[in-house]
This record gives C-alpha cells, structure tokens and sequence, in this order.
C-alpha cells in the first residue's frame, strides 16, 4: 500500500507541476500577443502617416513650388524630344 501511495504522490506532484508550468507558459505568451499587437498597432498609425505624408508631398501645388524654388520651368514645346520604341505598338 505504501508503494501505491508513493506513486499516487508522485504522479500528483508531476501533474501539478506540468499545471503550473502550462500556465506560466500561457502566461507570458499572452504577454508576448500583447505586445506584439501593441507594436502592430503603432505600425499601422505610422503608415497611416507616411500615407499621408506621401500624399501631400505628391500633391501637383507642392510640386510646382519646390520646382520652381530649384529654378526649373516647363521646357519650350520645340526642346521636347518623344522617343518610341523600335518593336512596341
């Protein structure tokens, strides 16, 4: 009899160990997932931005004006040059 107990005793301590430590693993994956959807959350708020960002900056007006800080203007129509391609149709 007590050799049947000795091995209920140690099966009950061998299943609440794995109990406990299912848990913890549990645990810190579901803080490892918080994480990470906290860090895709700001990912997405921040190319929402440059989104925003890349809209502006391709807006026609603020083309015009950085063009014409840097000196450049539309060529005269007799200086453009089409070039097409030998095979295309």
């Amino acid at each position: 009899m007590n050799r049947l107990n000795a091995i209920l005793l140690l099966i009950v301590v061998v299943s609440s160990w794995s109990v406990v430590t299912s848990t913890h693993v549990s645990r810190k994956l579901y803080s490892d997932l918080q994480k990470e959807q906290k860090s895709a959350q700001q990912l997405e708020v921040e190319f929402g931005q440059l989104q925003l960002e890349q809209s502006t900056w391709g807006a026609h007006a603020v083309i015009e004006k950085a063009a014409g800080r840097l000196g450049m203007h539309t060529p005269d129509p007799r200086q453009i040059q089409v070039i097409t391609s030998r095979g295309g149709a």
